[in-house]
């Protein structure tokens, strides 16, 4: 019941933004045979790195700051409640069974900004101070809310199904992704995260084009997950 109701709420608030599992299930990686060996190389570079997870502290670009805004637009809230944004990106995921699901998204992709967006975090603070739309909220501390707010344990206190999944919505930790370019900066890749409990949340890879200056997102599967 809660899984069904979770799942309904994705799509009736942010169906520009959730992907079915069927959706998902439909589209397998498919990458062209010239373009297998390129992906291979990509990820095994991500996989083979022993960086470890280090802050960027450069300044965030303006493309990185056009693409976070485009992605935030597309998940503002729909109740008129701002959206609890982690203060900290999180790394690009390429690599996991939930990152990118097709090779064609990583075509171009810069391999080094590919391994530095996989290994690196930058603060948002500066860049998206909080407002009516998004509030920056600390991860850790967040996510004890999500626990507190789990569908799953408010049903089990007596609370309506309807009433603890748009409680744990309210409440819910939306997470950006470290971002990875091409060289010409034309074509960027970047992942998100929205988790309101257990079994309640979505994620998913974006791929973005830059077409006369400005930024657009390429209407193409990268991949995604629903629970």
């Amino acid at each position: 019941m809660v899984i069904l109701a979770c799942a309904l709420f994705f799509l009736q608030h942010f169906r520009s933004s959730v992907l079915s599992l069927s959706a998902l299930a439909s589209k397998p990686i498919r990458p062209p045979a010239s373009w297998a060996d390129d992906c291979s190389r990509l990820l095994r570079a991500v996989r083979g790195s022993d960086r470890h997870l280090a802050e960027n502290t450069t300044t965030l670009s303006s493309d990185e700051a056009a693409i976070y805004g485009i992605v935030l637009q597309n998940w503002q809230s729909k109740n008129g409640k701002p959206l609890n944004v982690s203060d900290k990106t999180i790394p690009l995921d390429a690599t996991s069974a939930m990152g990118i699901s097709d090779c064609e998204c990583l075509k171009d992709i810069d391999v080094e900004s590919l391994v530095t967006a996989s290994h690196s975090f930058h603060r948002l603070g500066r860049y998206f101070p909080s407002g009516s739309n998004i509030r920056l909220v600390d991860a850790n501390l967040q996510m004890r809310t999500v626990h507190d707010n789990d569908p799953r344990n408010s049903i089990g206190k007596g609370n309506s199904v309807d009433s603890a999944v748009n409680n744990a919505f309210d409440t819910g930790l939306f997470s950006l992704s470290q971002i990875a370019f091409d060289n010409q900066h034309r074509r960027a890749l970047v992942m998100y995260s929205f988790v309101c409990g257990s079994l309640c949340g979505s994620g998913g890879a974006w791929l973005f084009e830059n077409v006369n200056g400005e930024w657009k997102r390429i209407e193409h599967l990268c991949g995604g997950w629903v629970s």
